[in-house]
């Protein structure tokens, strides 16, 4: 069952750094590193990621484009016991199923305060059979314009267990797609997924082909080193991306 914590009233932030290295202007994605590097995190590290918002919502006519500011934006950390078994590859390759350590959660995700959004909601669900955690943060009564972008805060751990990668795997890295919906006034919203759901269809994707933030956890080799025979060069990558159910149960306005 959905939970509700206490909303909070916000406070003004100061201005934003620039958008993340190797992100295309126009998509929602996760602020970079101060030096212009991807974003990338220790496993078991409590890490800070900014989603950032580019634009607002449009709609182009034969009369021209209209411009509609966003009111709310909710973003889905990487939790969630079934977390696991949608696992996303790049474009273009096959779905892989993993069953192992890194289908946990980021641990409690918490969200900060965000000037000019007047709400602030987090949205409890299962995790994993012991309990419930932070299945999505909805930053609300905002008021973006096209002319701004707004970047989103949030504290968690990268991987609740510790360490995250298991000692006999030979993986060095694991993306987590985090889906991003900003919704809009008049009721528009664009929904930054990877591919569409029943809630959000093709038409309100950010991106025709899918595009959802994602954030790179790599593995501690001094703590928990690769296990014999296993190298950077034939490491694998994983890949982890919600299953649509929970994307329409805690994304969905």
């Amino acid at each position: 069952m959905l939970q509700k914590r206490k909303s909070l009233q916000l406070s003004l932030l100061g201005a934003l750094a620039a958008f993340g290295a190797g992100q295309a202007f126009g998509h929602a994605g996760f602020q970079a590193f101060q030096d212009g590097s991807p974003v990338q995190y220790i496993e078991g590290k409590t890490v800070y990621p900014t989603a950032i918002i580019p634009h607002d919502c449009s709609e182009t006519t034969d009369a021209g484009t209209k411009h509609f500011p966003v009111v709310e934006v909710v973003v889905m950390p990487p939790q969630g016991h079934t977390l696991s078994r949608i696992a996303k590859p790049v474009s273009g390759q096959p779905v892989q199923y993993i069953e192992n350590a890194m289908m946990w959660d980021w641990g409690n995700a918490l969200p900060t305060m965000n000037g000019g959004f007047g709400k602030l909601e987090t949205r409890l669900g299962a995790i994993h059979p012991s309990g419930d955690g932070t299945r999505a943060m909805a930053w609300k009564n905002g008021n973006l314009p096209g002319t701004q972008f707004g970047g989103f805060q949030f504290r968690a751990a990268a991987g609740w267990q510790n360490p995250l990668f298991p000692s006999d795997a030979c993986v060095n890295k694991a993306v987590y797609y985090m889906p991003v919906v900003q919704y809009c006034s008049k009721k528009k919203l664009e929904a930054w997924l990877l591919e569409p759901t029943t809630s959000f269809p093709v038409s309100s994707l950010g991106d025709a082909n899918g595009a959802s933030p994602s954030v790179t956890v790599v593995r501690n080799q001094t703590t928990n080193p690769l296990p014999a025979g296993c190298t950077d060069a034939t490491a694998e990558t994983y890949y982890f991306y919600p299953p649509a159910a929970d994307i329409d149960q805690f994304l969905y306005r």
